[in-house]
């Protein structure tokens, strides 16, 4: 990747929940040229008030914030502004977080074990309007197997298995598909058989692992 030079400084708002790693990345941002930190939060409604101000050009996040963890960090931060680019920070820890993410068009996604100069860089190349994704979050989108592995589901189960990625609960789906609830939580249960999923808990991360559904946007 060549050099990146920016026209103007970039006005940022860093959103962590471990106060510390949060004063010192402010601190660290703030003394390379053209970066500026506007503000350091470490929820995601003190996110969403910084860039409903306005004059933010970037958010770099953790999944995982104080109020908001995963999916609804990823979703809210995608909805409140199209100008305001973001850039998510993970241990990768969460694969099913991280691509849907992805799936959601988000601008950038940096490692938390990366170093300044490679977080910086990061920064740099998403601001300029280019997609960064780290090595290790290309590693997880080169080995996801295709949406078409349908592990022996039926349409309508593959129909339910989205909705339900898509936070939708029984009693939603079965008003949108003209069924019950219970025929819903059957179909679920089938699914379930299907994957061999123990617990509920862990169906959407599963069905995300294996690129059985994906984000329609965030």
């Amino acid at each position: 990747m060549g050099l990146i030079i920016m026209s103007r400084s970039i006005n940022i708002v860093l959103a962590d929940n471990q106060k510390l790693l949060l004063d010192t990345l402010q601190i660290a941002l703030n003394q390379e040229s053209g970066l500026v930190v506007k503000k350091a939060v470490t929820n995601i409604s003190d996110t969403l008030a910084a860039i409903q101000k306005g004059g933010i050009d970037l958010v770099i996040s953790d999944v995982d914030l104080s109020d908001a963890s995963g999916v609804q960090v990823v979703s809210k931060l995608k909805r409140t502004s199209s100008k305001t680019k973001v850039l998510l920070l993970t241990n990768g820890a969460d694969s099913s977080v991280i691509l849907k993410a992805v799936d959601g068009n988000i601008e950038g996604i940096q490692m938390k074990d990366c170093t300044l100069e490679e977080l910086i860089q990061s920064i740099k190349i998403v601001s300029s309007g280019q997609k960064y994704y780290a090595p290790a979050v290309l590693k997880m989108i080169a080995s996801r197997p295709p949406v078409e592995s349908t592990a022996g589901l039926s349409n309508r189960e593959v129909e339910i298995m989205q909705m339900l990625a898509e936070g939708l609960s029984a009693r939603d789906i079965g008003e949108r598909l003209s069924i019950s609830a219970r025929t819903v939580e059957t179909h679920k249960a089938n699914i379930m058989r299907k994957l061999n999923v123990k617990k509920a808990t862990h169906l959407v991360k599963i069905a995300y692992d294996r690129g059985l559904v994906r984000a329609k946007g965030v």
